[in-house]
Formats: structure tokens, sequence, C-alpha cells
């Protein structure tokens, strides 16, 4: 193994062998954009970089040495046994801070004088940055895409669940962006990703494509919560084939319950439907809140798809290569992969 290795390096090496990452950055830093999988084992924890870096700003340079020293050594004996669990779990094992400097070094050295078999990602964080900036647009439109289109609650993301469990190449934006695409997309999920991690997320999918297969996603709007579709990508998805799902009422309904609501979270329920008096009258909105907060989900979520979400989605009817009633996940893919090997063969 290398001591210190570059991100191109990687991601060859990766096609033979398992890589782990640590994110030696602080917490902070790591929620809000890591390389994915990477563990976060921080050489500094938020409070004690902010003080290291008040007394640099300070001009107290050895100071704020000690003090980062002190900190780190109190940790060695918890982070020595995660990294050994960690080596048992990959080939090899990687470790990166924000540039490839000080604080991935002294842990680097600290973990080859203990015997740890571990290597250092050249250039840190940003080195991986620039690759994914360089690299993304080439990988995400190397191959041909058929987006599905579909009504909220139409079952699509579990149907690219389902492709992808029997093979299927797919790509999962919202999965990416940890966020549903509609206003209340984030509804019952964790913090949605930044832009950064969202990219980096896409990258990461691209890798496990299966050359010369087509590769199957959602229709969704050039931005989803807080993050933005790149532009080319944006282009080949809207380029591709287009499959038209569309599924009764009452199980869309279903569908919509599955995924926005669970145990004991009326009350963020209540509070994300305020969101929509910008376009629903006031009152409504309060008599939805009203229902929800009662217990009476489903007659809420029906309103909202036949009133609200339905005739802004209608429009995609009109653009599609195929038109599935799907009743059943499982059997819905099954159709389109057989679709799309006849499809393949004329």
């Amino acid at each position: 193994m290398k001591p210190t290795i570059t991100y191109e390096e990687i991601v060859a090496a990766k096609k033979n062998k398992t890589i782990g990452f640590v994110d030696v950055r602080s917490p902070k830093e790591h929620s809000f954009s890591t390389i994915p999988g990477a563990v976060n084992i921080p050489v500094l924890d938020d409070e004690t970089r902010a003080t290291v870096g008040t007394l640099y700003v300070n001009g107290q340079v050895e100071e704020a040495k000690q003090y980062g020293v002190d900190w780190a050594a109190s940790q060695l004996p918890s982070m020595y046994t995660h990294y050994q669990k960690l080596l048992g779990q990959y080939d090899e094992l990687v470790i990166f801070c924000s540039r490839g400097g000080m604080r991935s070094n002294s842990i680097f050295s600290l973990l080859k004088a203990m015997g740890l078999p571990v290597s250092r990602l050249s250039g840190g964080y940003k080195a991986y940055r620039h690759y994914i900036n360089e690299h993304l647009d080439t990988e995400l439109t190397k191959a041909a895409f058929v987006t599905l289109y579909g009504l909220s609650g139409s079952g699509k993301t579990e149907i690219l669940k389902e492709l992808s469990r029997k093979g299927a190449n797919i790509l999962d934006l919202e999965g990416c962006a940890n966020h549903r695409g509609s206003m209340l997309g984030s509804i019952g999920l964790s913090e949605p990703h930044s832009q950064k991690a969202f990219e980096s997320l896409l990258f990461e999918a691209s890798q496990g494509w299966k050359e010369g297969e087509v590769v199957f996603t959602e229709g969704e709007s050039k931005r989803i919560g807080n993050v933005v579709i790149p532009s080319s990508l944006f282009s080949a998805i809207k380029e591709g084939k287009k499959f038209y799902i569309d599924a009764p009422l009452e199980l869309r309904v279903a569908q919509i319950h599955r995924d926005y609501v669970k145990e004991d979270n009326q009350k963020e329920l209540s509070d994300s439907l305020g969101a929509l008096k910008a376009f629903i009258n006031e009152e409504r909105v309060h008599l939805f809140q009203e229902q929800v907060m009662s217990g009476d989900v489903d007659l809420v979520i029906e309103s909202l798809l036949v009133s609200y979400y339905d005739p802004r989605y209608n429009h995609h009817k009109s653009q599609r290569d195929l038109t599935l009633v799907s009743l059943d996940a499982v059997e819905t893919a099954d159709r389109i992969l057989e679709w799309q090997k006849e499809s393949e063969q004329k």
C-alpha cells in the first residue's frame, strides 16, 4: 500500500478491492459534505477546532498547537480501537482532511508508527472535489436514460428500487438529494444533502452502472429541494425514453401515506402544510392542518393529489414512449424490463 495515494489511483483500485475512507475533519465539516461512505474520526472536534482557530488568529500559535495535541492525545485509545475495527472491514483504508495537510499528516504518521497499514489521500477532500468536478459530467452522461414519469404516489421510486434489485442500472435522484422533490418532500427525512454531497452521490451511483445498458431514473424538476441537477445530466435525462406510470387514486394515497406518515409526526405534517398557503387558500390549508391533527390524513392526501398535485403534473402524459398502469412495483418492473428487452431486439 502506498503511503500517499491520489483519488485517480483510488478509482482504479476500487475495481478490484474494497477501500474505506476515514474523514479526520471535524464533525461539522463531515456532516456538510464528505466522500460517500467515509467514517468520521476527527482529529479535533468542533469545539476544539474553533478554540484552536481562535488561538491561531490571536497569534498564539504554540498555544494552539498544544491545545490541539492535548485533545487529540486524550482520544487516542478510542481512535486506535476504531481504526483497528475498520481495517478488518476493508482491503485498504485511506484517511483524509481538507487539503491533505497537518490534520491527516499528523494522524497518518501516528498510525503508521503504531503499525497500522493506512494511506493518506493526496490533496485531501479538496483534491477529491476537483476530481469530481472534472469527471462528473462525463460519468453521468455515458449511458442512455429511460425516465419514469407519473403522478405523485404512483410508486415510481419503488419501481426504481425493484429494477435495481433485478440488476438494472438506476439513478435515484431523490435518494441522492435526500429529498422527494415536492414542496413537502423533506417530511420524515433527515437533513437534505448539500449540493456537494448530492454531486458526490451522483458520481458514486454512476460508478456502479453496467456499460452498454440503459439507466432508469425518475422524472424530476431541475431543482430537488435545495440541490440542482447538473445541466448535462438534466439534458441527457430529457433526451431519453419516457415511460408514464399510472396508478389508481386509492393506491397512490396509500403510497403517499407510507412515504410521509410516520408514528407521531402529525405536528411535523401539519406545520409543513403551512408552506402551501402561497398556492392554496389559507382557510383550506387550516382545514387540512386540523384534519391531519385529528387523524384524517388520507382525506388530506387525496384532496391535495386531486386538486393541487395532479393538475401540475398531467402535462407529462403527452410525452411518452410507454404507458403502464401499476398495481404492484415488482410486476411493473418486470414489464418494463421485458419491454426494454424487446425494444433492444428490434
